[in-house]
């Protein structure tokens, strides 16, 4: 009995002491950083930055790049922003028309008639980076072709454009507006 507990006890020392000594790291080796995937580093982007109009500037059909919320909103509702990609990269704009929160678009959280925010270049991979981010406003038309991935998006102008021009997109472009909330279709005019 005393030689089996003995053993025993052996054994399991043995064990913890590779256990142990497998673990060990050399006195040069540094740990690997974290590496985010382009994917993942480009919605973190898109996360946290706002949208601010570079073209149109009061329209709905407004162009949008990235910007950094620099002040806002004042008394008045006005926001000052930097621009961080486009045309106008670098340049502070200070503007009422700013899309402050947005997400990725699910497909069972889309309805028809709903305004959405959708990359106009409609890239086939989210980190797409051979041409600038271009955003604008559309309005969800078709989900027809929502199985493949694709929906149609329909672009008025202003309250009297009822043949407005429409655009098939890919799902993977489309971003949902969280805030400012509210964001309407401009042709809906009565309440």
């Amino acid at each position: 009995m005393k030689k089996s507990l003995l053993f025993l006890i052996v054994l399991c020392g043995a064990v913890l002491f590779g256990a142990c000594s497998g673990n060990k790291k050399d006195a040069n080796y540094e740990e690997e950083p974290y590496n985010r995937s382009k994917k993942a580093a480009y919605e973190s982007q898109l996360r946290y930055s706002v949208f601010a109009p570079f073209m149109y500037e009061d329209k709905f059909y407004s162009y949008y790049a990235l910007a950094k919320k620099i002040s806002g909103p004042d008394n008045e509702g006005w926001y000052e922003a930097e621009f961080k990609n486009g045309p106008k990269k670098g340049e502070r704009i200070k503007t009422k028309n700013i899309i402050i929160k947005t997400r990725p678009a699910d497909d069972y959280e889309l309805k028809k008639g709903m305004v959405v925010l959708v990359n106009h270049w409609n890239p086939r991979t989210k980190n797409d980076e051979s041409r600038t981010d271009m955003w604008r406003k559309g309005v969800v038309y078709n989900l027809d072709e929502l199985s493949k991935g694709k929906v149609m998006l329909e672009f008025p102008y202003d309250r009297n454009d009822f043949m407005a021009t429409k655009e098939v997109y890919l799902l993977d472009n489309i971003r949902l507006i969280l805030e400012p909330k509210g964001v309407r279709d401009p042709r809906i005019f009565l309440d």
